[in-house]
């Protein structure tokens, strides 16, 4: 990477805006009314398997990132998520994929929301990461064994708009399209994932 290639600093942005979405809906959350326990359980714990999903792409990327929860941003105090990345932040990211495998249902009606299987999974790639190979694999066999998911007869199923969210799929991001947004609510965390040019 060099000095000039904008497409990282794009990326941690892009980390840490999911990171901070999640602790809003975390503490909006708190103040909510008029909402069912089970609601706020489930609202919950999709906020922290988000979470979860942005601190690990940054430690992926970074190793040394910051863990931001919901207690840390003050509105009030600008400075307050300026906090040192000198800590390993996997027990962190592990807590927020457990507690999200623990609450979410194992379905969901919505297409794109995450489930108990989604983050469960999450779970056991971020063991594998640390190479807790037999914690990850007792993670994986539950999935395999329970969720009812399995390989599609043909591979390239997985990439067809027509067999979106088939059975293989443990989790898929939707996207909308012809909407007038001009892409701009496109993945662009994956800009860096295509060749390019000498140019």
């Amino acid at each position: 990477a060099t000095p000039s290639n904008s497409y990282l600093d794009q990326l941690w942005q892009q980390r840490f805006d999911g990171v901070q979405r999640s602790n809003e809906a975390l503490r909006v959350l708190k103040l909510a009314k008029d909402i069912s326990a089970a609601d706020v359980t489930r609202i919950t714990a999709e906020a922290r398997f988000l979470r979860g999903h942005y601190h690990f792409e940054g430690k992926k990327m970074w190793n040394n990132v910051p863990y931001i929860d919901e207690t840390i941003y003050k509105r009030d105090d600008p400075n307050s998520t300026k906090i040192p990345n000198d800590k390993d932040i996997w027990s962190n990211i592990e807590a927020d994929f457990k507690f999200a495998a623990d609450n979410l249902p194992a379905t969901q009606a919505q297409k794109g929301r995450a489930t108990k299987w989604a983050a469960m999974t999450y779970l056991a790639k971020a063991y594998i990461y640390q190479k807790k190979w037999a914690a990850a694999k007792t993670l994986l066999l539950d999935v395999y064994a329970n969720s009812g998911k399995k390989l599609m007869p043909n591979y390239h199923d997985n990439y067809r708009n027509i067999t979106n969210n088939n059975a293989e799929s443990i989790f898929e991001v939707e996207f909308s399209v012809n909407d007038g947004s001009t892409g701009n609510n496109g993945n662009a965390g994956d800009n860096l994932n295509w060749p390019y040019s000498a140019n």
